[in-house]
């Protein structure tokens, strides 16, 4: 997801270098009394309005003329980018909830941390549809015409329902079913989470039909609970990175809504 809202192509990049002169211009101007006045004391928002003007020196007429027109909209509906605002403010406070702790280092606690993250996600991104859906024949540039029409686009009822589905199923209750090769050495490799398909009652008290192979760990095995949580993590690894580069995606597109 893109919020073409500073430039028709691209987004709008917080961290753009700052010619070597940029010091000395502010003093000169004392451009830091109109960025201070622009942020109302936000400093995140001084931020944004330092680097989008000093980086307005290398736009051209046609991105002048865009962000002219997205202003107009911004000017004719004060509600609802406030409330666009306050949305994706939201969505960043949120990402600041809970307590990562030790468990950030392991794909079991970075899998568990990332759905929180989503499901918390998902009626902020639910805001954000049914704003688009309730203003888009209010606004006239094509800034906004783009960004509603991808959160319409984007974020539809399919899309939340694969979600809920993708998360209910990695919430991992009932243990994983993961598959691995024997590589060098006979040492395992290439772990795969595998989807655990449900049984019915009559599966579950029923022996199985074909052979299945167990192994029971004693409780008082320590180094044989530390090996099985080795591989735990080694087979739910990717499926943890996907989520949490997808909760990373959400977050980066609720900062550039901000700017």
């Amino acid at each position: 997801m893109k919020a073409f809202l500073l430039y028709n192509d691209r987004d709008f990049d917080l961290k753009w270098k700052f010619p070597w002169n940029e010091p000395a211009l502010s003093q000169d101007l004392e451009l830091n009394t109109l960025f201070n006045a622009m942020a109302l004391g936000e400093p995140f928002l001084f931020e944004v309005a330092k680097a989008a003007i000093v980086s307005g020196l290398n736009n051209g007429v046609d991105t002048i003329l865009y962000r002219q027109n997205i202003l107009k909209d911004c000017l004719k509906h004060p509600s609802t980018i406030r409330d666009l605002y306050a949305t994706a403010l939201e969505g960043i406070e949120t990402q600041k909830k809970g307590y990562w702790g030790l468990l950030a280092k392991y794909p079991a606690g970075i899998l568990s941390r990332s759905i929180e993250l989503l499901r918390m996600h998902i009626p902020i991104l639910t805001k954000l549809r049914r704003v688009a859906e309730a203003q888009t024949c209010e606004f006239e540039s094509d800034g906004f015409s783009v960004l509603f029409a991808m959160l319409k686009r984007e974020l539809s009822d399919e899309y939340f329902a694969e979600m809920q589905d993708h998360l209910q199923q990695l919430k991992i209750r009932h243990g994983v079913l993961i598959s691995a090769e024997l590589g060098k050495g006979n040492k395992g490799t290439d772990y795969v989470l595998r989807k655990m398909e449900k049984q019915n009652w009559l599966e579950r008290i029923l022996p199985p039909t074909v052979p299945v192979y167990s192994y029971h760990l004693h409780p008082r095995d320590e180094s044989g609970a530390k090996a099985l949580s080795e591989l735990n993590d080694r087979g739910i690894n990717l499926a943890a990175n996907a989520l949490g580069q997808s909760t990373d995606h959400i977050l980066s597109f609720f900062q550039m809504l901000l700017h």
